[in-house]
């Protein structure tokens, strides 16, 4: 994966929910270290996990040209290493020329670790890796979209490295951090928006990622362009009705999911999964089972199919999510939450 150049600090909007990480990750690039290593940053989709990863490097490469940076993501890892193991009776062995590469790394940063294979000689190949770099002190910073417990096909011997470092949650933008990030994605357009549409744009996009933020940007600029007007509320509530038409007028599992997932930081595939899985993962499924019943009146059975269980399994999750709401009021406040965003 190539360092993104358009990735940097100066355009990375930092709210409450990503402070830790882009301080930690600023850490990295002035100092060649943060307080953990290795540095992983856990968040969902469209959160900036990317954005600070690249931002990093390219701070890094324009402090000092000749570092050794390598950016991939756990997949191209993969593929990389799959296509030399079939190559090895070549000489030089290509296996030998990618571990080298890799173990001569100065900093790694690996992106999208919840995609990780489970094959073994690629992951002990990845743990020897990160024993050599973190024993010479270079660093190592990792991004995945849900915690380094819930991936399940995540070897043990490599877990327990990546838990011995320095872990930061990026959550969803707070209403003030989607204010600050509008008015950032904003000047760097050189678009002047009053702060009163700015306030009604951080309002009604609750639960939204920075992806969306930068979308709905995007198109009001473009609008703004093309009709020679400022932006106005009702151009704001025109953009928003059209970026969030899916969700707005007809709730799906499938938004269900997404959104749920989001929320508890749990990637959609894992929830899919056979077998029970980690206890994040479980709440979060049986939490979408129970929206999926409530919201949309689907059958058990059905429900229970599409993350290919029986419907008993559905039946008791809607059950458990209910009963856990009348006893604690934390998580009935926390589901009452996530099903206003179901409708935002």
């Amino acid at each position: 994966m190539e360092i993104a150049p358009q990735y940097r600090f100066d355009t990375f909007a930092a709210g409450e929910s990503s402070r830790l990480a882009f301080a930690a990750c600023n850490e990295v690039a002035e100092n060649g270290e943060s307080h953990g290593n290795p540095l992983v940053l856990i968040g969902g989709t469209g959160l900036g996990k990317t954005h600070l990863l690249h931002s990093t490097a390219n701070a890094l490469h324009s402090k000092k040209s000749g570092l050794k940076i390598i950016c991939a993501t756990a997949l191209e890892f993969y593929e990389e290493y799959k296509k030399n193991a079939q190559q090895v009776k070549e000489n030089p062995s290509p296996m030998e020329e990618m571990a080298a590469k890799f173990r001569g790394a100065d900093v790694l940063i690996l992106d999208d670790l919840q995609n990780i294979e489970r094959k073994f000689e690629s992951q002990h190949e990845l743990l020897q890796i990160f024993n050599l770099l973190l024993l010479a002190g270079k660093p190592i910073i990792v991004a995945s979209q849900v915690p380094i417990s819930s991936i399940e096909s995540l070897d043990e011997s490599l877990r327990s490295r990546l838990t011995g470092g320095l872990s930061i949650q990026i959550s969803v933008p707070t209403f003030a951090d989607r204010l600050a990030i509008l008015q950032k994605k904003f000047d760097m357009i050189g678009l002047k928006v009053n702060e009163g549409v700015l306030q009604f744009l951080a309002e009604k996009t609750n639960g939204s990622t920075v992806h969306d933020l930068e979308g709905i940007r995007n198109t009001i600029g473009f609008k703004v362009k093309q009709i020679n007007k400022n932006a106005d509320l009702e151009m704001a509530s025109e953009v928003l009705e059209e970026h969030f038409s899916n969700t707005h007028r007809s709730l799906s599992m499938e938004a269900i999911v997404k959104n749920v997932a989001a929320y508890y930081g749990i990637s959609v595939e894992i929830l899919k999964q056979k077998g029970r899985g980690s206890k994040e993962s479980v709440l979060t499924r049986q939490v979408a089972m129970y929206f999926m019943r409530k919201e949309l009146n689907k059958s058990f059975e059905h429900i229970g199919k599409y993350f290919n269980r029986d419907h008993s399994t559905a039946l008791y999750a809607c059950k458990l999510v209910e009963n856990k709401m009348k006893k604690e009021m934390p998580f009935n406040l926390e589901v009452k939450r996530m099903k206003k965003n179901l409708y935002e």
